[in-house]
């Protein structure tokens, strides 16, 4: 059997976190050469530059693509797009890839899906199939890349079934699970000693962790919402290490409400951690608080409480792990408050993690090594003939 060339894109910390560890095992495989296209916040000291993070993988780069426009301007997305399109298509073009593969609904994955579609190359777009009630950005982004894609590698039962109610053909979707979850239960104990010496904070104790990003449609409230947070915290006495929002407009006001609380000895803001201390982090914490997606993912296999708060992440699939509350300081008072009874940290026990409990590399690479994705390009189905469209 020939290698097959895989292409990955990543743009963002949190989307290669998604797909790190399957670019590892893919580049140990002697089925596969892996090549990544590394853009956006990698590329940025204000982000961290966690584009040294890909080298100490030692995935192999193809292209790095300084594509971001750092703004609150919602076109700036848009634009950063266009950047990263056209920088990038030579490259594909050059290296004739088997197959592109995508995690997610940012910029890299429309990139993906529109190069794949039109140069005919098959495409895996992961975590498709996936919805939130508010409707934003979101949501047509990666149901219309789920449309461009070739294949579907699904986190979970209830995306497989959004997806073929959308049309998509039952033979194209594979529920493989997230395979996230497979690096975060193989990364290394660290002590909890050790982790609060390594984020100089030795002597705290219990503490929360916080991870909180500006939401589309809301970005001028952005500030507002971050600091109420803080506040709440602060008003429960709860010393809380607290992540920098990504790159999505809004962004600049939380950074600087950031400044504002910078001193206070009861939080602690960082930018970038490696994998291995963020792990270890969630798993010596009381209780996530925030809007991050780790709340639904990785809490429950920790069973950790979550208290998400607004209107990001809502309707997505989650385990009873998370408390959902509105802005608001004395709202999410009672939700710092409810995730810490006794009651409630009783139930975390029976907990059931959605997204499947970190078994889901095997099942993937051994897809990618059996399946004739040229069989895949064309997409010719039509969902009036298929089983299961409704008037």
């Amino acid at each position: 059997m020939s290698i097959k060339k895989v292409l990955g894109f990543t743009g963002i910390r949190s989307d290669y976190d998604l797909l790190s560890l399957l670019y590892k095992k893919l580049n140990e495989s002697k089925d596969f050469e892996i090549k990544l296209i590394v853009s956006g916040a990698h590329l940025s000291e204000t982000y961290g530059y966690t584009f040294n993070d890909i080298v100490q993988d030692g995935i192999p780069v193809i292209a790095k693509i300084e594509n971001l426009i750092d703004s609150n301007s919602r076109a700036s997305r848009i634009k950063s797009l266009s950047i990263l399109l056209q920088d990038c298509i030579h490259t594909i073009v050059e290296y004739k890839p088997d197959i592109i593969i995508y995690a997610g609904d940012r910029e890299e994955v429309v990139v993906g899906g529109l190069i794949g579609t039109y140069l005919r190359i098959p495409t895996i777009h992961f975590f498709g199939g996936d919805h939130a009630l508010d409707g934003n950005i979101d949501n047509p982004i990666r149901h219309a890349v789920s449309k461009l894609s070739s294949l579907h590698f699904v986190s979970n039962q209830e995306s497989k079934k959004r997806l073929i109610r959308s049309g998509e053909h039952e033979r194209r979707i594979f529920n493989v699970g997230s395979p996230a979850l497979d690096k975060f239960i193989s990364t290394k104990y660290i002590s909890k000693k050790d982790v609060l010496n390594s984020l100089d904070r030795p002597y705290w104790d219990n503490y929360a962790v916080m991870i909180y990003h500006p939401f589309a449609g809301e970005e001028n409230e952005a500030g507002k919402h971050f600091e109420e947070i803080l506040i709440a915290l602060e008003k429960k006495s709860i010393k809380t290490f607290v992540s920098y929002p990504n790159i999505d407009a809004g962004n600049k006001i939380i950074i600087k409400i950031i400044d504002k609380y910078s001193s206070k000895d009861n939080f602690k803001f960082y930018k970038n951690l490696s994998r291995e201390l963020f792990v270890n982090l969630l798993r010596n914490c009381m209780f996530m608080i925030g809007n991050s997606s780790a709340g639904l993912y990785e809490a429950p296999l920790l069973k950790l409480g979550a208290v998400n708060v607004g209107n990001r992440q809502k309707g997505r699939l989650c385990a009873a792990n998370v408390i959902f509350v509105e802005q608001g300081i004395n709202n999410i008072i009672k939700g710092i408050e409810k995730v810490m009874t006794r009651e409630f940290q009783i139930s975390l026990s029976k907990v059931e993690c959605p997204y499947g409990y970190g078994v889901s590399i095997d099942k993937i690479i051994n897809l990618m090594r059996s399946l004739d994705f040229e069989s895949y390009v064309s997409k010719s189905e039509d969902p009036l003939l298929m089983e299961g469209y409704y008037e």
